[in-house]
């Protein structure tokens, strides 16, 4: 039942009411921040505001790693991928599960017995499930005053009592009829509970909204893209680069009226810096996909080094900052300028305090989905490395740093009309194997979207992502910030189609254009599907890597004991690695994947352990006597299981 739902606020605050809270008077709240500041706690997903996923505790160390044992086990009862890290507060850990989301207080005195559970009402599943996007997940939950949020895949955000589970508030965020949303998780800053949204491949116009935590009432909403009011531009927005110091950035970047179905939802991360009063994020994919819809039909306003002039479409693949009490917009970066390869950026801009030429600066450093590593100034926007590469990528050829644009390759910009495309390169996207491919792919399916070349299709390295929303972790003891990577790459197209509001199929108005394959770093064809990779924002170096052949792409931990620990889903195991040098330590059989990321916390005795789940969706396909020695399907099974870990006494 529901309960204690106040009435709705305006969707979107003027600036000018805003300007009557006051201007950078957030604070963070104090009971997350006493709390996160005891390494016993997990409060939220990456552990701290910072978003670093790093653990201070430091009993488990590369001399004890080995005598790591199972304690005790949960079965979450759900099989399906659980992607949210377990919460624990004091003697309670807190477990959510994706559909059909249910919450599980555990006593960690007791083993892992049930305290409590809920379950979120599932009545919309059936409507909200076919167009979530990837698997209907939830990616986190937060704790602050006695209270546990998180979020259902219909769009519900519930308020519960941490020691009883009785419901407090619950509203609704997103319109389930247009599509939206969400699978990602919120940040609490004050007595604010600060969310997104999903639906990018919907064309939703992607926002974020704060409500208060005690009452459930809407505080505040701003859109990715639109008019200045409605995105929070006012006197305070202050980009570092020109191309954002336009008249009404987030409209006069879109074609028309295009702004409104323009993507930019907000479906990952969110970070926090107590002393600049900012909170961060970054945005979906532009919709759709192709970007004939966002500027004039079959024109590219791009000079010659490869930079986009106009129709850059603001705030959709981008970087911003906001004030957390009002959530007016102060900065923000496009990363990838109209954007046509779903350059999702929904992992989290981790904080970290590094010194760069001598000089210590206040950073946000990210290994960005579309492939080139950066460091900002959190403060300003500035880029303060000259971003490199860290996956083999063919979309940019570098990043200007005095523009702050990337310049772009023009044999991957995408078009809807082959004459349209030949206006602006001769290149021929496609190698005769696979045109020959394509032409045998039509001819098998010939009730398949792909019917052949078409003269449009365009090799992208990475294709959709060099990485994913999977949580990085850093390590202030190394220095390095580590990412699960991927090197897959594909050929792709842009079609015509038509958009209906509400959305009730895809948006995307793209195909697929033959298999998919993988490039190492120096672009030869490879085995290697996946990297575990620790880099240098410092440096611009790749320090160590972990190459695997089997897919794996897991989130990652790391702590003060000097390690990473890290699903494997290649073997169905999971890791401890030394977080110094790539070397694994440490290995468990767990029997299936992992999307979750590890936690650790102090048991009742005062001793670290490491919680884990390993979880999977239904595997249809049986292991065959004959199958490979590596086939992950070997390893992996469906089942969710949380083990918790601790040292031998």
């Amino acid at each position: 039942m529901t309960i204690g739902i106040p009435r709705l606020l305006k969707t979107c605050v003027s600036l000018a009411a805003i300007a009557l809270v006051g201007a950078g008077v957030a604070n963070a709240n104090e009971n997350v921040l006493t709390l996160s500041a005891d390494p016993a706690n997990n409060v939220m997903p990456n552990i701290t505001y910072s978003g670093q996923n790093y653990s201070l505790l430091d009993q488990v160390t590369l001399d004890n790693v080995d005598d790591l044992q199972v304690e005790w086990t949960f079965q979450l009862g759900v099989s399906d991928e659980a992607q949210a890290p377990p919460l624990v507060v004091g003697d309670t850990m807190y477990v959510v599960t994706p559909k059909p989301n249910r919450v599980y207080a555990l006593d960690i005195n007791e083993q892992g017995a049930i305290k409590w559970e809920f379950r979120a009402d599932d009545s919309n599943l059936d409507t909200i499930v076919p167009v979530a996007c990837c698997g209907a997940q939830t990616r986190g939950a937060n704790y602050a005053e006695g209270k546990i949020f998180f979020q259902s895949l219909d769009g519900h955000i519930y308020a519960l009592d941490a020691e009883t589970g009785e419901l407090e508030w619950d509203v609704q965020n997103t319109d389930i009829d247009n599509a939206e949303s969400m699978v990602g998780n919120g940040l609490i800053v004050d007595n604010l509970y600060i969310t997104g949204m999903a639906g990018g491949e919907y064309g939703v116009r992607g926002y974020i909204t704060a409500y208060d935590i005690d009452t459930g009432e809407k505080a505040w909403r701003f859109y990715s893209m639109g008019p200045n009011a409605e995105v929070g531009i006012g006197d305070r927005f202050s980009p570092f680069y020109d191309f954002d110091k336009i008249e009404d950035p987030a409209e006069a970047s879109w074609m028309e009226d295009s702004w409104k179905n323009g993507g930019g939802s907000v479906w990952g991360y969110f970070t926090y810096d107590p002393d600049a009063k900012l909170f961060y994020y970054a945005t979906s994919n532009c919709s759709p996909w192709n970007p004939d819809y966002r500027r004039p039909w079959g024109e590219i306003d791009i000079d010659e080094t490869g930079t986009v002039q106009s129709y850059r479409n603001n705030y959709c693949a981008s970087m911003l900052a906001r004030d957390a009490t009002t959530g007016e917009l102060i900065w923000a970066y496009n990363l990838s300028p109209q954007d046509a390869w779903d350059l999702d950026e929904p992992s989290a801009p981790v904080l970290a305090d590094i010194n760069i030429d001598g000089a210590d600066r206040k950073t946000i450093i990210r290994a960005a989905r579309n492939g080139y590593f950066y460091v900002w100034d959190r403060l300003t926007g500035e880029i303060l490395n000259d971003p490199w590469p860290f996956v083999y990528q063919n979309i940019f050829e570098g990043v200007d740093t005095e523009t702050g644009s990337p310049r772009y390759n023009r044999d991957v910009l995408m078009f809807t009309d082959a004459e349209d495309r030949l206006k602006y390169t001769d290149a021929n996207a496609l190698t005769e194997e696979q045109i020959a491919l394509l032409e045998e792919e039509a001819e098998l399916y010939p009730d398949e979207p792909v019917d052949g070349p078409s003269g449009t299709e365009a090799v992208v390295c990475p294709t959709i992502a060099a990485r994913n929303w999977e949580n990085d972790a850093y390590s202030p003891q190394t220095g390095l910030l580590y990412t699960s990577v991927q090197f897959g790459c594909r050929s792709m197209r842009v079609v015509e189609g038509q958009y209906a509001y509400p959305a009730t199929e895809s948006y995307t108005l793209f195909e697929w254009a033959g298999e998919k394959f993988w490039r190492d770093r120096e672009g030869n064809e490879t085995d290697v599907k996946n990297q575990l990779q620790a880099n240098d924002p410092v440096t611009g170096e790749t320090v160590w890597s972990i190459d695997y052949v089997q897919p794996t792409q897991d989130p990652i931990m790391a702590t003060a004991g000097g390690l990473l620990f890290v699903g494997g889903d290649d073997k169905g195991v999971f890791r401890a690695i030394n977080a110094q040098n790539g070397e694994v330590v440490w290995e468990f059989r767990t029997g299936t994947q992992s999307s979750a990321s590890p936690v650790t916390f102090l048991g009742p005795d005062g001793k670290q352990r490491i919680a884990f789940v390993a979880s999977a969706r239904p595997n249809m396909m049986a292991v065959a006597a004959d199958a490979e020695p590596d086939s992950v399907n070997r390893y992996q099974r469906e089942g969710s299981t949380l083990y918790v870990f601790k040292l031998a006494d």
